[in-house]
């Protein structure tokens, strides 16, 4: 039965929690919707949970737990307006903004953002010393080894969205910056659905230009698709673990190749069978599996700066 020892039990401390809520006795229901949600993790304990915990002026920890579910918040404008509210209140500026890109927050959309905008201002005045420390660590990823390049711009994603693009842009163009970084920051400009021209610098040392706008999930690609198809119908009912392991380290490739998936992968079959040390099955030209094979040592070697050998290295150079 969890902490409560019976339904009536839980049906009591329900009673308790929604009493207190009603009665703005925060600290109160706080402390019994945490151990009801900690008990049973639904949408509505997690609600009253964080907007107990925001009028209790926790905000920090309302993040937190509305951070596990965020798409119950989506539901209603009061709901959708509490998840926006707290997020403001940790400069989760970001967040915010690709929270009212949602499809779901269509209706609730304009006003959100007309709110950010406003708490960004706010934040420029209040917190302008931090953020320019903020966004001066940013704008130097490339100087640190990944973690903390994730590290900051988890950091990063406090700062308003001009300085954000700012330090984005100026990244994307970082010779030093680690692949999976930069797909990292593409993919928030996909989630902020900017439809900004942004210069890059890519895989192959050479240098793109980029409508944002036409940006597409890593997995919207054709290879990705194929790939998951082969890893999911046909390896996975043969060798279950080796199509795991494989699709962990295809996952790593695909975000190091994005946005120019499928302009690398054109035989995405022969490429997940290589990277499986399994025959190749399609007809596969020497120069082709050459090429398949460059393109894979040049990854490994990003996946080897995260996390030393990886167990599917095949046709390394001597």
């Amino acid at each position: 039965m969890g902490e409560f020892s019976s339904p009536a039990a839980r049906e009591q401390a329900v009673a308790r929690a929604h009493q207190a809520f009603e009665s703005g006795e925060w600290s109160t229901a706080t402390e019994w919707f945490e151990r009801l949600y900690n008990d049973q993790q639904t949408a509505e304990f997690n609600r009253y949970l964080v907007a107990s915990l925001y009028h209790d002026e926790k905000y920090l920890v309302a993040e937190q737990f509305a951070a596990e579910q965020d798409a119950v918040y989506l539901t209603t404008a009061e709901t959708f307006q509490l998840r926006l509210d707290v997020a403001l209140k940790n400069q989760q500026f970001i967040f915010a903004r690709e929270f009212c890109e949602l499809p779901a927050a269509k209706s609730w959309r304009e006003t959100g953002i007309a709110q950010i905008v406003s708490a960004e201002e706010a934040s420029r005045r209040t917190l302008g010393e931090t953020q320019r420390v903020l966004a001066k660590q940013f704008y130097h990823l490339g100087d640190v080894d990944f973690d903390e390049q994730r590290q900051r711009l988890t950091h990063a994603r406090q700062l308003p969205l001009k300085e954000f693009m700012q330090g984005v842009q100026y990244l994307l163009v970082d010779p030093f910056l680690h692949p999976l970084m930069r797909a990292t920051l593409l993919e928030e400009l996909l989630r902020l659905h900017t439809t900004k021209t942004v210069h890059l610098h890519w895989l192959d040392d050479e240098d793109y230009t980029l409508d944002t706008s036409q940006l597409q999930p890593v997995g919207a690609s054709q290879a990705a698709r194929t790939m998951q198809n082969y890893l999911h119908e046909d390896l996975g009912q043969r060798d279950p673990m080796l199509a795991a392991s494989v699709s962990q380290t295809i996952t790593l490739q695909l975000m190091m190749l994005y946005p120019f998936i499928d302009k690398i992968i054109r035989n995405p079959l022969a490429w997940v069978q290589v990277v499986a040390q399994q025959p190749v099955t399609d007809q596969t030209g020497a120069a082709e599996l050459n090429e398949i094979s460059e393109w894979q040592n040049r990854l490994n070697h990003f996946m080897r700066a995260l996390f030393g050998p990886i167990n599917h290295e095949n046709h390394e150079k001597p």
